[in-house]
């Protein structure tokens, strides 16, 4: 046998009460409900197990309880840090956390995107940096119009093209920071792992690279820049391709860690010490990154507190208290044993 919805009726049928009371109570109406009703109300809540249907309150408050996450893989544990941060302030709260995993495909973005504007999210999150390419910006852009009209809260992690509240994730300082240290330890002829050539992040920390190599008189040379996609295989790959000219090298600055874990995998598979005969360095601080072999030498980007703030942030938005704002972002160097010092 079925058992039947338990509906808002049932819960006014045990309390004594009529329906439309049952809904103040649950909704905190401002209507005056008695003291000696309202405990009748919610008594027969927990007696019943009844659970308000969220979507019909959603429609009649222009409220959806959604909150939108854009992520481009996540399996990446730079992203499930953010969100597991996130998470620790929202969990507590009566949201719907909805993530859409979009691998860095402009019709994946869009398609999330729009899916969040027909439900009518409150919050829509740009987790990931932004794709370099001319239909996203311009597509992306009515849609994001479209949501702030809507009254949809939109975050953005690292700079997007459109106008929203972006938080600086200090990209190009990290990389600039790390590949300071490797200069500042004798390195001269330092290779580059780059990141997906269509991603916004991918650009910045590349500059910050170049960027450290004139401050300090060295030119960025281009046959030292490799392909690489963010993660360990693309680390792995890019370890093939470098050993042609691995005498040519004393350090590699990857673009990030995972990339970064790949390559010394690979180059301690191919029978290349790190750091004896080449240094490595990334930028993320990933929590694999310390139990590398050897530990793995990073910029801390504290993308878990980032998380946090980002939590507080919305629910501050959302429950209008605006004045919080995010905390920004200090990249801190961590200095483990991947890097030698060749002075």
């Amino acid at each position: 046998m079925v058992r039947k919805e338990i509906t808002i009726k049932d819960v006014a049928r045990l309390a004594e009460c009529s329906p439309t009371t049952v809904s103040r109570v649950i909704n905190n109406s401002e209507h005056p409900v008695s003291k000696d009703t309202a405990e009748k109300v919610e008594a027969a809540i927990k007696r019943l197990n009844f659970s308000p249907n969220r979507i019909a309150q959603g429609l009649k408050n222009d409220k959806s309880n959604i909150i939108g996450v854009i992520v481009h893989d996540i399996c990446d544990s730079y992203f499930a840090q953010m969100i597991k941060g996130m998470e620790e302030f929202i969990s507590e709260h009566e949201y719907i956390v909805n993530i859409y995993n979009t691998s860095r495909d402009v019709d994946k973005e869009l398609h999330a995107v729009n899916m969040l504007k027909a439900n009518r999210a409150d919050a829509v999150v740009f987790a990931a940096g932004a794709l370099m390419d001319k239909r996203y910006e311009r597509e992306m852009y009515n849609v994001v119009e479209q949501l702030k009209s809507q009254g949809t809260i939109l975050l953005g992690v690292t700079p997007h093209p459109f106008a929203i509240k972006n938080i600086s994730l200090a990209n190009q300082k990290a990389a600039e920071m790390i590949t300071d240290y490797a200069i500042e330890n004798g390195h001269q002829k330092i290779a580059f792992i780059s990141g997906p050539q269509n991603l916004y992040t991918s650009y910045l920390r590349k500059q910050g690279v170049i960027k450290s190599l004139e401050n300090h008189s060295l030119q960025f040379k281009q046959e030292l820049l490799f392909e690489g996609d963010f993660t360990f295989e693309g680390g792995r790959k890019a370890a093939l391709s470098l050993l042609n000219k691995i005498d040519q090298i004393t350090a590699v600055v990857a673009a990030n860690d995972a990339t970064a874990l790949g390559l010394i995998w690979e180059l301690n598979n191919q029978g290349v010490k790190v750091p004896a005969e080449i240094s490595v360095l990334g930028i993320d601080d990933l929590p694999e990154a310390k139990y590398s072999y050897p530990p793995l030498t990073t910029i801390s980007l504290p993308i878990y507190n980032l998380g946090t703030n980002i939590g507080e942030y919305l629910l501050a938005q959302l429950n209008e208290e605006y004045d919080i704002n995010i905390k920004p972002v200090e990249p801190k160097l961590l200095t483990r044993d991947s890097l030698k010092n060749i002075e």
